[in-house]
């Protein structure tokens, strides 16, 4: 869309026999609930097994603001994160609501006093409440950006709080809550401070953070990337103040799903498009001859005058690139830029019994998610449909990351396979346990459908997640993600995607990437970088100079 705004031609090659990605709707109905209006069952007859929840948040402006380009504001529908009577089910005891829970501080016996590892006195305040004590003095410095009114204001703000927040880069989560010296840093900037000392925990109390907050495993990767989805899910708006806001005030900020799946917005951007997608054109080998660009494909070589990839980092490495003389940090980058694993479990049922009283006998779940220590981890129920009487009976019965996704990932088979069945029959029992009814109250099970994106051949991981030092610290220009920003070939090639972006697996970092590799491909037309600007305004973590740094850097081979 960019490209066609600024009347530059495009063609646009898609491995698989679909458009989207990582956007992904799946409709057991198939297409009639593509057709199906608004408001009736045939419409909510699926789960998005792709990006599926978009906060209303200042990072988020871009996406919001393309939802408006292509015409689906309309569509846009609340997401509901909570929901009272959700349910916690962890350490084999009875599952519990969060409100339940509330008076009885240890109910789920992970206390010394109780047979387990945590110290007693963390059990007085909530897991929220430790996360936080790590996370707020962070967080507080992207707050101005919601009152911020130019586009130089944002990226000041922008720039100085990335700084602070990267310059703990060297650290996984688990090591900066285990580090006096990571605490302490992040506290000595005065603007950072809020009105406590954070401590050091234990290894206990951080197994019982991650346990309780995330995915197992996920504490491994950068603090960066901890710091950056609490943002993303607990934004400090500047009236922020302690004590902090609950998680069920978060759907103060806005969520939104849109009604009848997330591809819909990929179908709004293709009208817009003059020129469609070509499906099954899987690029084999990307060179530059002279001052063109070669690229391969089934159908044979076509030349292009540049060339942008947006292909996942694991896909991009198997696509032979000899030929656009990469530099050894874009190859190192390729290769170990880590990416996570995420899995999807989606259960069809006859009705949507967590909505019926007679069946709850905890209250009806209406949105939000139950979270256990099961191998289901978390489930997820739909925020649409709610008034909709007979919508169908869809649920996202688990959705796991890191090692919880990759231990389900390898059952992800259909149902009528044994690790299909196994899959189902696990997923049927965790789902007893987590809500403490016999799967008989259920009700029949009419489909089953499960994806794994680690093994997925045309993503090969779900998004970006980076491991301590591979954001890279302030001023620290051959760092791996910096590499990716610059141009390779002479400047005819050009990668983008979410992991090219500070903002990995959302909409937004592929957003952002896209402008930055259209910028960069522009270099000697400046009026055409002036309407890129104008029309589509500059990123909050880009800069015009930073860009034409890394680009001269690169040119010179010392990126």
């Amino acid at each position: 869309m960019i490209l066609q705004d600024l009347g530059i031609k495009y063609e646009i090659l898609e491995a698989s026999d679909r458009i989207g990605g990582r956007i992904y709707t799946y409709r057991f109905n198939g297409d009639e609930g593509v057709r199906a209006p608004v408001n009736t069952p045939a419409r909510y007859d699926y789960f998005d097994i792709g990006a599926m929840r978009y906060p209303n948040i200042p990072f988020m402006n871009r996406v919001f603001d393309l939802f408006t380009r292509v015409g689906i504001d309309d569509l846009l529908i609340d997401y509901h994160l909570s929901s009272d009577n959700a349910l916690k089910y962890f350490n084999s005891r009875p599952p519990v609501t969060a409100t339940q829970v509330e008076g009885e501080p240890d109910y789920f016996h992970v206390s010394v006093a109780n047979g387990g590892t945590v110290p007693d006195d963390y059990l007085s305040e909530g897991v929220d409440r430790w996360t936080e004590k790590v996370y707020d003095p962070f967080k507080v410095l992207f707050a101005g950006l919601d009152g911020a009114e130019t586009v130089e204001e944002r990226q000041e703000i922008f720039k100085k709080a990335w700084d602070k927040l990267a310059s703990q880069d060297y650290l996984s989560t688990r090591a900066y809550m285990l580090s006096p010296h990571g605490l302490q840093t992040a506290t000595e900037d005065k603007e950072s401070q809020l009105p406590f000392n954070p401590p050091s925990y234990p290894e206990s109390v951080v197994e019982w953070l991650e346990s309780f907050d995330t995915a197992t495993g996920l504490y491994n990767q950068a603090f960066v990337e901890s710091v950056l989805d609490s943002l993303d899910f607990g934004w400090p708006h500047p009236q922020f103040a302690l004590p902090p806001r609950s998680q069920d005030e978060s759907e103060d900020v806005g969520w939104k799903c849109i009604d009848g799946g997330s591809d819909r917005f990929i179908h709004g951007m293709l009208k817009k498009l003059e020129t469609q997608p070509e499906l099954n054109q899987r690029v084999t080998k990307i060179a530059r001859v002279g001052s063109i660009m070669e690229v391969t494909t089934p159908s044979g070589t076509r030349q292009y005058s540049q060339v942008i990839s947006t292909v996942p980092l694991g896909c991009l490495s198997a696509i032979d690139t000899e030929g656009c003389d990469l530099l050894y940090s874009q190859k190192q980058a390729i290769r170990a830029l880590h990416y996570d694993a995420s899995t999807k479990v989606a259960v069809k049922f006859a009705a949507r019994w967590w909505e019926d009283p007679t069946v709850m006998d905890t209250g009806v779940i209406k949105g939000g998610q139950s979270s256990t220590d099961l191998p289901i981890r978390t489930c997820v129920y739909p925020s649409y449909g709610l008034s909709c009487p007979e919508a169908p009976g869809v649920l996202l019965a688990s959705y796991t990351w890191a090692q919880d996704a990759r231990r389900l990932g390898g059952l992800c088979q259909p149902q009528d396979t044994p690790s299909g069945e196994q899959l189902l029959e696990l997923t049927l029992d965790n789902l007893e346990k987590l809500h403490g009814l016999p799967r008989s109250r259920f009700g029949p099970v009419l489909g089953f459908h499960a994806h794994s994106w680690e093994t997925d051949p045309y993503a090969r991981g779900a998004f970006a997640l980076f491991g301590p030092t591979q954001f890279g610290r302030p001023g620290d220009s051959q760092s791996l993600f910096a590499s990716m920003k610059a141009p390779a070939a002479g400047g005819l090639f050009h990668i983008a995607g979410e992991a090219t972006s500070v903002h990995h697996a959302w909409v937004l970092g592929s957003l952002n990437s896209a402008w930055r590799a259209v910028y960069n491909a522009l270099i000697g037309r400046p009026e055409e970088r002036k309407k890129l600007i104008e029309n589509w305004d500059i990123p909050d973590e880009e800069t015009e100079v930073h860009l034409q740094q890394l680009a001269l850097l690169a040119r010179h081979r010392a990126l």
